[in-house]
């Protein structure tokens, strides 16, 4: 997984709710990764502070089996409890592994940008990661508001070299800063991986 693709945007502690997309923009192939600059992001929501009596955990606990980690540009979130926290990387993003199975991993960062039009510049990311990857699938690519502030989830397919990867991620702006979360795993194990998004999500700030 490219990490320079990951380095962007961070979640605030609410939970994510997506509209169905249409099926136009199920599936970007390799072979044709212009597709993606012409895509438009339809909308999607994500919950704001309204809805934490509803369901969204304050961002001040921490969920069992979960703890605590700080990142790039003051970002904050959970990580399963006892996974391994590497060093940040260049594009201004921590990976934590499980320690029982490498090929699991998350990520969370934040660093400064200046791209003015947020969604389009995760489109040409994304045509840029389809030209680098093999067997790449999106399965998700729309914009999204989050605690107020601008967002985008990501979530696709694509064969690292191991088999195939599914991968699911959260950007969003704050103040000139783009925060991420995301996570990565195995195809075949994302049921696994799928609660631990959710939780990191759920949980970071700002």
């Amino acid at each position: 997984m490219s990490s320079r693709w990951l380095a962007l945007t961070l979640t605030a502690g609410y939970v994510v709710v997506s509209v169905a997309l249409g099926a136009a923009l199920l599936a970007v192939p390799k072979a044709d990764p212009g597709a993606a600059r012409q895509a438009t992001l339809p909308p999607t929501y994500v919950a704001d502070d309204s809805m934490r009596g509803r369901g969204a955990a304050p961002t001040t606990v921490t969920p069992a089996g979960f703890e605590r980690v700080a990142g790039p540009a003051n970002v904050g979130t959970v990580i399963p409890t006892g996974w391994q926290v590497q060093q940040t990387d260049r594009s201004g993003v921590v990976h934590a592994t499980d320690p029982a199975e490498s090929s699991r991993f998350v990520g969370y960062g934040g660093t400064n940008v200046t791209q003015r039009d947020f969604a389009e510049a995760h489109i040409a990311g994304e045509s840029a990661f389809a030209t680098e990857t093999s067997d790449y699938r999106r399965i998700d690519l729309s914009t999204a508001t989050y605690a107020g502030h601008p967002a985008v989830q990501w979530e696709y397919q694509h064969d690292d070299g191991s088999g195939l990867r599914h991968v699911r991620s959260l950007y969003w702006r704050v103040a000139g800063t783009e925060y991420v979360v995301f996570a990565s795993g195995p195809a075949a194990e994302w049921p696994q991986m799928s609660p631990i998004y959710d939780a990191m999500v759920g949980y970071s700030r700002p």
